[in-house]
């Protein structure tokens, strides 16, 4: 099976990611035999997006956190063209493969639970009353209350920050490039100013938060595991409790100017010692949106360890932002929202989880 010289295949992709942001560029197929630290994409057939055609892999478009196979030069330009492959994408029905991610080396289990909580599993009740965000508006919704049962795991304690995201893509991984990070005069990526090193990292795909993800060792939420860090058993209106945030437990809305550094409202955080799930930016989590998924609970009416629909094209993503038109209602844990996994919201970021008992 053909592979690219490690220094070469290195080379190239660096200097095409500075002048296009993008990645478009004739390779091997990556195989268990790919560089140490890399992640090796399966060798399974692949189809062109633009006619249904059987790729062999040798052409494809890297953008946006995945690889988008084509069968010609002409299917690779046309996936390009306005941004054609978020329709193809979605009209395919399939989930496209993940950029290859790479390791310098790898963390020990303690050294990926630093700076995580650990939140005890337990069960929580959807009261069946839900607020689901569109057009830039929550809109009420309504189904039959039942209970949800999730496993202990473990959060980070704060969103994933734009230095955290540097050395992501200072590992090896620039292809993941996002959010109007730069380079510096050696060639780094850092925050496109210094004082910014602690705000959240904003600008995300859903790709690129998994791809993060997956190279912390860790993955990206359910949305059952997030909202039960935001409330608890009980049932929190916000995470700090019932209380209205006033200004010293959350940043929302337009009064205080946008993000802050992680960490700024320490009123804020849950009884574990997460903070800013209300407020700040975001969080992608790993389900697709399906407005029934949660009004089938079941004749038990307890669902265990829900991952969400097994298929579908728009991701959820939970809010609690400083964009000029959120209110309360956004720090709120019955706020659902959802959007195109290939949409990069500055307003939207990552914030990890690792399962207690693996």
């Amino acid at each position: 099976m053909r592979r690219w010289p490690s220094g070469a295949w290195s080379g190239a992709r660096r200097i095409c990611s500075l002048l296009t942001g993008l990645l478009i560029l004739s390779a091997g197929i990556w195989t268990d035999a790919c560089a140490a630290g890399e992640s090796a994409t399966a060798n399974a057939a692949r189809t062109c997006l633009v006619d249904g055609k059987p790729a062999s892999g040798d052409l494809y478009l890297d953008v946006a956190g995945v690889r988008l196979y084509a069968c010609s030069e002409e299917c690779l330009k046309k996936l390009q063209e306005n941004r054609a492959y978020i329709e193809l994408v979605q009209k395919s029905g399939r989930e496209p493969e993940p950029i290859p991610l790479h390791w310098s080396r790898q963390r020990t289990r303690e050294e990926i639970l630093e700076g995580m909580v650990l939140i005890p599993g337990g069960e929580f009740a959807r009261s069946g009353k839900y607020l689901v965000r569109r057009n830039r508006k929550p809109e009420p919704e309504q189904h039959e209350g039942y209970r949800v049962q999730v496993g202990s795991f473990y959060m980070d304690r704060y969103e994933v920050t734009i230095e955290e995201y540097c050395k992501f893509l200072n590992d090896g991984n620039e292809t993941y490039l996002a959010g109007g990070i730069q380079r510096d005069p050696d060639g780094k990526f850092v925050p496109p100013k210094p004082e910014l090193a602690k705000y959240p990292m904003g600008g995300v795909t859903f790709f690129q938060a998994r791809g993060y993800a997956t190279w912390a060792g860790k993955r990206l939420p359910t949305e059952a595991e997030w909202e039960f860090a935001h409330g608890g058993p009980q049932g929190r209106t916000y995470p700090w409790g019932d209380d209205d945030p006033g200004r010293t437990r959350a940043n929302y809305g337009p009064s205080f100017g946008g993000r802050r550094p992680v960490g700024s409202f320490p009123e804020g955080r849950t009884p574990e010692g997460v903070f800013d799930l209300g407020g700040n930016i975001g969080e992608w989590c790993a389900d697709y949106f399906d407005e029934d998924y949660y009004r089938k609970p079941g004749p038990e009416k307890l669902i265990k360890d829900p991952t969400g629909p097994k298929t579908g094209f728009l991701r959820i993503y939970r809010l609690g932002c400083p964009c000029k038109d959120a209110t309360v209602t956004d720090l709120r844990g019955n706020l659902r929202c959802f959007a195109s996994p290939f949409r990069a919201a500055g307003c939207v970021g990552i914030r990890c989880v690792v399962s207690a008992d693996r």
